[in-house]
Parts: structure tokens; C-alpha cells; sequence
């Protein structure tokens, strides 16, 4: 009786030893999997964080490069200004010499307001005589056939 009763204890620890061993392995599957879910959730969060890093520094760069953009366009409208006048030492006989216009230099802000009222194209002479160049030829009177049309060129053989 001892016999069996021990075989049976044996039996039955190998059988819980067995089913521990089956849980414990999907327990530590799962584990690996809900590890590598964290490792790529904390990869994601620091890829998103460099990204917005990097447009954020670049944001500020071309910010910096616009300032100084316009920076150097005033230093060279003022050098502009200083240069386009004659040197106090220099005398002339007659300031009829010299032109008393000033070059006008547009800087970025009034751009787009004087483009507005600079529209016009110089005028040589006639206006109506200069006509830009066409890329078809034009009709001799209204009743001709244009280019386009299907019996352009073509001439009746029973005329």
C-alpha cells in the first residue's frame, strides 16, 4: 500500500511540476513580449522627441537667418546711401554736375507695396506698335480660315 501511495505522490508531483513548468514558460513568453513592447514604446517617444527637436532648431535657424538677412540689407541700403554722396572735401565749380537724384533702394518691407505701383512697363514710343511675338500666324481678315482649321492650305482640284 505504501508502494502505490508513494508511485501515486510521484506521479502527481511530476504532474504539477509539468503544469507549473507550462504556465511559468507562457508567463515568461508573454513577459518578453510586454518587454519588447516598452522597449519600442521608449524607442518611439525618444525618435518623436529627436524629430521635434530637429524642427524646432531649425525653425529658429532660418528665424535667425531672416533677421539677418534683413540685417545686411539695411547695412547695405545705409553703405548705399553713404556712398552715393560726394565726400565733404570734395568741391565742384557748379552742383549742376552732379545728379540730385538719389537711387531709391527698396527694402523687403516696402517690396511688396511698391510692386503695386511700379506695374507699368516703360514706354518706347508707341505702345500698340510693339506686340509680343505669336506662335501662330494671324488672320489677313475676319472671313479667312485660321491655322487650326481642317481645310487650312488646302485648295479645291475642281477649280
Amino acid at each position: 500500500m505504501y508502494t502505490a501511495t508513494l508511485i501515486s505522490f510521484v506521479v502527481g508531483l511530476a504532474a504539477g511540476a509539468l503544469g507549473c513548468y507550462l504556465a511559468m514558460s507562457r508567463a515568461r513568453a508573454q513577459s518578453n513580449i510586454e518587454q519588447q513592447l516598452r522597449e519600442l514604446q521608449e524607442e518611439f517617444t525618444a525618435y518623436r522627441e529627436n524629430v521635434n527637436t530637429h524642427f524646432n532648431k531649425t525653425a529658429q535657424m532660418v528665424n535667425t537667418l531672416t533677421e539677418n538677412y534683413v540685417a545686411v540689407q539695411k547695412h547695405l541700403e545705409s553703405a548705399a546711401d553713404s556712398f552715393a554722396e560726394p565726400p565733404k572735401s570734395f568741391q565742384l565749380d557748379t552742383t549742376a554736375k552732379l545728379p540730385n537724384k538719389k537711387a531709391k533702394f527698396i527694402s523687403l518691407e516696402a517690396k511688396g507695396e511698391l510692386e503695386e505701383e511700379t506695374q507699368s512697363d516703360a514706354e518706347f514710343g508707341e505702345t500698340d506698335a510693339m506686340q509680343p511675338p505669336r506662335d501662330y500666324a494671324p488672320k489677313k481678315d475676319v472671313k479667312d480660315q485660321g491655322t487650326l482649321s481642317e481645310e487650312f492650305g488646302l485648295h479645291d482640284s475642281r477649280v
